[in-house]
């Protein structure tokens, strides 16, 4: 035999291997090659290890606002409400800063853990806002400024629904509209 009858037979070899390969591929999916399943992995594997390390990133940048939440709800609840009327209202006023300036986050876009962590902060003001405000209705139930602060309490209660939920909302008011015009137009 010659030379070049044996690079004949294994070129041949070759190319059926290889137009086996194609065919099965095209008619079976990844599972029978070897060569093109082995990159598609490798492919998937680096995917994988960046998706892995961004979810690791973001949990340590949740833990960080975690923790610096934590402090802040620790100042929050640590304030002792005096049952002074005049250093309660000046308490009071500070807490009605404080309410008016940190607002809620949206929780209703998919798994929003920071916006659900940063409004723990929120939950401990009001809460101690309504401790506050109790206090005050019980010591100076007449006191002028206590319909100021009962206003801005349930104006930070509305604000909490509307930014917590602002989008299912739209939603629904979206619906309604929708269900309002179809109900004209028959």
């Amino acid at each position: 035999m010659s030379d070049d009858s044996i690079f004949k037979r294994a070129f041949k070899r070759e190319m059926g291997k290889n137009t086996g390969k194609v065919l099965s591929n095209f008619l079976f999916g990844d599972s029978w090659s070897t060569p093109y399943r082995a990159s598609k992995i490798k492919g998937e594997n680096d995917r994988l290890k960046i998706d892995r390390e961004q979810r690791r990133k973001d949990n340590a940048q949740v833990y960080q606002v975690d923790a610096a939440v934590l402090k802040n709800i620790d100042k929050v609840a640590s304030i002792r409400l005096s049952h002074n009327k005049e250093e309660l209202l000046d308490q009071m006023a500070e807490l009605t800063i404080q309410l008016s300036a940190n607002k809620y986050h949206d929780v209703s876009e998919g798994d929003n853990q920071e916006a659900k962590v940063r409004n723990k902060f929120n939950d401990a003001l009001m809460e101690k806002y309504k401790q506050a405000l109790t206090i005050l209705k019980t010591i100076a139930p007449t006191e002028p400024m206590l319909a100021y602060y009962k206003k801005a309490y349930k104006k930070a209660k509305r604000s909490k629904l509307w930014n917590k939920y602002k989008i299912l909302y739209l939603i629904l008011i979206m619906m309604f509209v929708c269900v309002l015009l179809i109900a004209s137009a028959s």
